[in-house]
């Protein structure tokens, strides 16, 4: 097999491939894709010393830029495998989380021959999931509708306790916040819409987390305040399938 990352291509044979993956999961843990690892282990060879320095400087170039594909060929070296880490599909892009390691220094390293080892991630969101939403959360606060009373200060003892209204209006904060991987989710809706102040709160977009070469993480909150002689019962809104 052929190994390829960028235009770069390693000599046939030469370097083994061992990849390992781990479940991206929710906030609730529900997997929503996974991340992908290859460790990279190899020998560069060459009849010179010269020779091996010059393939060592062009290993270490190629993988000095990250956000190439990594692609495992056939032994042709033009037929891809399965095995396939496309910068354009990561999330964050492909990063080489390792770049060119010469692990071993006994015997006749640096002769004719050099070992060396390499590892690159990515992130990946399975194709099929209808949302890429991996946070959310919401809470609805109660008040109101009972009396509202306060304390009188008095000029000489104990101050007094009186009502002042009978009832009170219902009032609820409904507030939350999600994340979506790849773009920003849709927040939840105002759950009581008539009673809804629309001149208090609302929603805040917060600046995306660069990751790689791509941003990832957008998050978004919202909050509504409402008010009603009536009262007001409900439920947090649910995290979108």
């Amino acid at each position: 097999m052929i190994l390829g990352y960028g235009a770069y291509r390693h000599e046939l044979g030469e370097a083994a491939l061992t990849i390992g993956r781990e479940a991206l999961l929710s906030n609730d843990g529900s997997a929503i894709g996974w991340r992908e690892r290859w460790s990279i282990a190899g020998r560069l060879h060459a009849d010179e010393q010269a020779d091996l320095t010059t393939a060592i400087e062009s290993l270490e170039t190629a993988y000095r830029i990250a956000g190439q594909d990594a692609v495992l060929y056939l032994p042709d070296g033009m037929t891809p495998t399965a095995h396939r880490l496309l910068n354009a599909d990561a999330l964050g892009g492909v990063r080489v989380v390792r770049p060119p390691s010469f692990p071993d220094g006994f015997g006749a390293e640096y002769s004719t021959f050099r070992t060396y080892s390499i590892e690159l991630e990515a992130e990946f969101v399975d194709p099929t999931l209808m949302t890429d939403v991996v946070e959310w959360a919401e809470t609805l606060g109660f008040s109101g509708g009972g009396p509202k009373w306060a304390y009188l200060g008095t000029l000489a003892g104990a101050p007094i306790r009186q009502q002042l209204q009978q009832f009170t209006p219902f009032k609820v904060v409904q507030q939350g916040h999600a994340v979506g991987l790849r773009g920003y989710p849709t927040p939840a809706s105002p759950i009581w819409p008539a009673a809804w102040h629309q001149d208090q709160g609302g929603v805040t977009r917060a600046l995306p987390k660069r990751v790689g070469s791509t941003n990832s993480h957008y998050e978004v909150s919202w909050s509504y305040q409402f008010e009603s002689a009536d009262t007001l019962t409900g439920d947090p809104t649910s995290r979108p399938t």
